[in-house]
């Protein structure tokens, strides 16, 4: 016998109907986004709205993106959850063949969210904060890889065994992120000036 299985659409409405029953009696209400089909399959989106603040959901086989607005700030799931210090107590995200359970586990975890439904949304400010700092981080290590400064370090290190001091130096003044380098990294890079100097 065939199983039905909702659109993402169908399974996102099916999963809004769970979290309303704790974000409206806080003035939230759900509004369907978008839908589609991309490249990786169909998907449905749609977020809970109350004047500056947003649960925004996305849908592509089960609930993937969860973010937190307030205002022009915002916070993964497991960044908000990570600041708010409840972590480890989060049941989202979770796997289930049943679809509509991953909504069963974020309406667990909105318990612990008075800072966003009735608070100053300062520790979700403070998690946005956070967490846009360690994506910018991240997107540079990609860019430095990306631009080959990773092999240029390699190099640089393996030249250093070999005592061509010089050479660290000047791999080291054409890297394109140097101040990513360990400490580790830079302290090579001193020792090297210091030798290429004697």
């Amino acid at each position: 016998m065939p199983v039905n299985i909702p659109t993402p659409r169908q399974a996102l409405l099916a999963g809004s109907s769970i979290l309303e029953a704790t974000l409206a009696p806080y003035g939230f209400a759900f509004v369907l986004r978008n839908e589609g089909r991309s490249f990786a399959g169909a998907f449905a989106s749609g977020e809970f709205v109350r004047d500056d603040r947003r649960l925004e959901l996305h849908y592509r086989g089960s609930l993937g993106q969860v973010q937190y607005h307030a205002a022009r700030e915002k916070a993964t799931h497991e960044a908000y959850m990570r600041e708010l210090g409840v972590w480890r107590k989060c049941k989202y995200p979770g796997f289930s063949s049943e679809f509509l359970e991953v909504f069963q586990a974020l309406a667990h975890d909105l318990m612990f969210t008075d800072d966003f439904l009735t608070g100053d949304a300062s520790v979700l400010i403070s998690a946005a904060a956070r967490e846009s700092i360690a994506n910018a981080a991240r997107s540079e290590r990609l860019t430095a890889d990306y631009v080959g400064d990773t092999r240029e370090i390699e190099t640089m290190q393996a030249r250093f065994r070999e005592k061509r001091y010089a050479e660290v130096v000047a791999i080291f003044d054409r890297l394109h992120s140097p101040h990513l380098l360990s400490d580790a990294q830079l302290r090579l890079v001193q020792l090297a000036r210091e030798r290429a100097d004697t």
